[in-house]
This record gives structure tokens, sequence and C-alpha cells, in this order.
């Protein structure tokens, strides 16, 4: 008998509208092939909707939580063909419901919705809670408008860029990418959350799926400034990470980095997304692109009592 794996191994090889951080391949490679599991809704022999999930263990607690690197998970739905709205809430709330149903025992409940999902109430209704996240992506616009909605520091230091004789190539080597992603922390006195060999994984899966691109600006003489690494689905280009050398930072190597990711982005007709921050000054350089604001939702729901008031114990000695 197929498992709900199985199942949902076959669905995202033939459901073209998934996200990419809802693949079971990127789920493989972020969570490990036996650490996620999905809840399925079917109609009929076919899904109609699925909810994707990363299980951890701490102490004695299951959670389930987002992965390392994944901007957004949460369910997804296949809708019947000319649906009404009124008819289209009503789906939601029975394919959600059904959903949230079919999950496993929790301790604490905790993901980050795709700016599709714009409907929580049936989770709501369930007693989960929600908090608004946003995003800054670009979309539906030409490359002449594009530079007319740069700021004009951006349109500066491009100008500085071409000046120095800086060039974007694509980067074939996750070594070169950490060296500067690690720096990055660096300088900001942080430990990097993951290992180069956990970003390597997720090249690897999406250098099989032909689902990544990195980029990196380089001096005349070959020395690599800054880069980024790129993730995409059929709709979406998402800046997962950068990096930038200290000593160079001031170059403007990450706005020719970027600007070239965008044109990427919109010369293959999809969405470029920065991945938004909740940071003011992460967010307000995004912005500076032009981007617009885009909110998404995340859920959480407590499932045992002794979880949260050790949570909230935690909390409070964090924040002392």
């Amino acid at each position: 008998m197929m498992t709900n794996k199985d199942k949902y191994h076959i669905f995202c090889d033939h459901e073209k509208g998934i996200p990419i951080f809802n693949k079971d391949w990127w789920l493989d490679a972020v969570c490990g092939e036996n650490n996620w599991d999905v809840a399925l809704v079917e109609k009929g022999g076919s899904i109609v909707g699925s909810l994707p999930y990363c299980i951890d263990k701490k102490l004695w607690f299951n959670r389930i939580q987002m992965p390392l690197l994944t901007q957004t998970l949460g369910p997804y739905i296949n809708y019947p063909v000319n649906q009404k709205y009124y008819k289209r809430l009503s789906w939601e709330k029975e394919i959600y419901s059904d959903l949230i149903k079919h999950l496993p025992n929790y301790d604490f409940f905790q993901q980050s919705f795709s700016p599709q999902v714009t409907n929580w109430l049936p989770f709501y209704w369930h007693r989960f809670k929600q908090t608004t996240r946003y995003t800054y992506q670009i979309k539906n616009i030409t490359e002449e408008q594009l530079e007319n909605e740069y700021e004009t520091d951006i349109r500066r230091r491009k100008k500085k860029v071409i000046n120095l004789g800086i060039t974007v190539e694509e980067l074939h080597s996750v070594d070169d990418f950490f060296f500067l992603n690690k720096k990055t922390f660096n300088r900001k006195n942080m430990q990097i959350p993951y290992s180069k060999d956990f970003v390597e994984r997720i090249y690897d899966a999406c250098i099989a799926h032909d689902a990544v691109r990195m980029f990196a600006a380089k001096l005349p003489d070959g020395t690599v400034v800054a880069a980024n690494f790129l993730v995409y689905d059929d709709n979406t280009v998402y800046y997962l990470m950068g990096g930038v050398d200290p000593n160079t930072k001031d170059m403007g190597g990450m706005d020719m980095v970027q600007h070239h990711s965008i044109l990427f982005a919109l010369r293959s007709g999809k969405v470029f997304d920065f991945e938004g921050s909740m940071v003011e000054s992460i967010e307000k350089y995004f912005r500076s692109f032009g981007a617009i604001q885009v909110p998404y939702i995340q859920v959480y729901r407590y499932g045992s009592w002794l979880y949260k008031c050790m949570k909230n114990i935690k909390d409070i000695f964090t924040s002392v």
C-alpha cells in the first residue's frame, strides 16, 4: 500500500504550481528523507490538498517547524475549474480542516505560508494563532521601468561598479559562495546557522532539478567581492542567501549582483522574491530596488502546555 509520501512524490512530479519549498526533493535536502511527512486530502482518487511538514524532536517534545533556509511551507490546494469565490472559501475551509486533522500529534507547530495563501480562518477555527510577515517582490515590470524604480543610491552605485570594471558572472563553486556568505555573518559577529555541507546538499538537489543559480561580482583581476544564491520554481526566483567581502562592500558589487538576478527572473517570465526580512536595515535595502511589499502569514499553535511554559520561560531569560 502506498504511503502519503509515495503519493506525494508522484504528485510533485506532475503538479507544476507547487512552490519549490513544498517540493518533495527540497524537503529531502533540508529536513532529511526520514524527517518529514505530508498530510493529504484526496477526492476521487486525486490529491486536492497537501500540507508537508518537517519534524524535529527536542528532549521529549515533538515539533513541527520551518526547516533551515526555507522561506515558506504550508498548505497547497488544487481548486476546481471556474470555482466561484463563495465556493472557493468553502472549499478552503473543508480542505484545510481535513489537512489539520491529518497532522500528527505535536507539542508545537509553526509554519510560514506562501503569499498565495491568504485565508487562514480555518486554522483560526482550530485554535491556531498567526502573525503577519513581509517579503518584497518585483513582478510585471519591464527592464526600462525597473531602472526607473531604483532608488538614487542604487543607480549611483551601479555606475560606480561599471567604472571600477566589476563584472557579474555565473558562479559554480559552493566553496567560493560559502566563503563570502560566512564572512557576512562574521562581520555582524553572528554565528552562521548552517554548514557548508548543508548548502552543498541544497545546491546538489537544485542542480538535479534545474532550480538554482549563483551570481558573483568580480574585480578585473578575478577576485570575487559579492555573490548570491538563487533558487526557483516555475513561477518565482528566490534570493536565498548572499555574501559580500567586508573589505569591498562599499564598491556596490552586491547591487550589481542583485540587478543581474532580477533581470534573470524577468527574462525568465518569473517573479523575483527577495525573501523579505523583518530587519529594518535589510528591509530598506530590498525596498530600494523598487520591490513591492507582499504580506505572508506565519501560523503557530502549542499542542502542549508544558512546552509553552518552557518556551515562555526561555524567552523571558533571553530577552533580559
